[in-house]
């Protein structure tokens, strides 16, 4: 199979792979686990439904992530998929430098026996892993859910190594 050749077809190509993927619109999410008596999270922009039956997701985190080691330890995770009114939320997770702003009790369900939940976003499901896949500098997650519950909102969205929101929901078969 030929590659693809850009400057053979006239077009300047892209400075770095991961400028083609910061333009790559996707929804996000707050991965959270505990790690021994400290919760632990960060935020994905490589989330992905996998299946229905059984009901799995599945996302990746670079290995050099202050998180990744957590969840390998531990098969209990939740996933918090944002709404475009957690965009703070989401800049707590992104950096690790705000690391100590993370989990507040007003804003997290930090239950001993269940992992750190956001009271927030669109989708919250408590998870486990079921599978993990090296691929290099990343490691693939498919967890499957085991809980999960729904409140309709406007998703945040990362793209353009930034946040925004895509306004009002659409309500299905309206």
């Amino acid at each position: 199979m030929a590659r693809y050749d850009a400057a053979a077809a006239g077009e300047a190509p892209p400075a770095t792979f991961t400028d083609v993927l910061a333009h790559l619109a996707s929804g996000v999410a707050i991965v959270s686990c505990w790690d021994g008596e400290a919760p632990r999270g960060l935020l994905v922009s490589s989330i992905t439904g996998l299946s229905v039956e059984p009901p799995r997701f599945l996302f990746c985190v670079r290995k050099e992530a202050g998180c990744h080691d957590a969840l390998l330890r531990r098969p209990a995770l939740s996933v918090s998929l944002l709404a475009a009114g957690d965009k703070e939320e989401a800049l707590r997770f992104a950096s690790g430098s705000r690391a100590a702003e993370r989990f507040a009790p007003e804003r997290w369900r930090l239950a001993p026996g269940a992992a750190p939940a956001f009271r927030g976003g669109i989708a919250r499901a408590d998870c486990f892993v079921d599978a993990v896949i090296d691929t290099g500098s990343h490691s693939v997650f498919i967890v499957e859910a085991e809980h999960f519950a729904f409140t309709p909102a406007a998703p945040l969205v990362a793209w353009n190594r930034g946040l925004a929101g895509l306004g009002t929901p659409e309500v299905a078969g309206g």
